[in-house]
């Protein structure tokens, strides 16, 4: 089990404890690592947790390998524990979107989660859960994290859900750039290296997304 007993893992500090996982910072091996580990909800029943518990650890395991693989800057997987609830990756240093947004005019990060997002998208994968604290500002470069709700084979619909998270996420808390997603999907639509991907396709159904949004809204 992945814990302070276990001698190659040291645990730091909890970064973020949620409804659904709790991640920690320490080391691995004396490298920088994140564990995030699952919390089990009392109202499902033992085995649909476990079971659900699973599936997602998996699922994000094998993000990170098919990203890796396919040269996309991401976490790197270190191991699972699916019957203890754990995934441990490497961590991404560096600052936040959200920080970075507010306390930096340059309009090139939002151009760059623009591509970062394409390059994902690009090998089949949907994040799930695009928001400014899920990008890292690494390097002069944008790197996504925690695929926990991301998709393996992911669908068109599921493609434009992720732009149409991270709008919902610019509206709501980054209002004083308002050209914001402008940007971001003029970097997803830049196709200078051309990667077979059908960008348009993806940006038309985010527009279409959003056009359902505000009629039920």
């Amino acid at each position: 089990m992945a814990g302070d007993e276990w001698l190659p893992w040291v645990a730091l500090e909890t970064i973020h404890l949620g409804a659904e996982a709790e991640v920690i910072s320490g080391t691995w091996i004396g490298r920088d690592a994140v564990l995030k580990r699952r919390i089990p909800r009392g109202y499902r029943h033992p085995a649909l947790e476990r079971n659900l518990s699973r599936q997602r650890i998996f699922a994000e395991a094998r993000i990170l390998v098919r990203l890796c693989e396919n040269g996309v800057k991401s976490p790197i997987l270190f191991g699972i524990d699916p019957a203890e609830g754990w995934i441990m990756m490497s961590r991404v240093e560096g600052r936040s979107l959200a920080q970075v947004l507010r306390e930096d005019s340059d309009h090139q990060v939002e151009y760059k989660l623009g591509q970062a997002i394409r390059k994902i998208h690009s090998t089949g994968i949907s994040h799930g859960d695009v928001t400014t604290l899920n990008a890292i500002w690494s390097d002069d470069d944008l790197i996504l994290i925690d695929y926990g709700l991301g998709r393996l084979v992911a669908e068109m619909e599921h493609f434009g859900l992720d732009l149409h998270s991270l709008h919902e996420c610019l509206s709501a808390h980054h209002v004083d750039r308002p050209e914001s997603m402008e940007r971001v999907l003029k970097g997803y639509l830049d196709n200078s290296k051309s990667d077979n991907f059908d960008a348009r396709a993806v940006v038309d159904r985010f527009e279409a997304i959003r056009g359902r949004v505000r009629y039920h809204a």
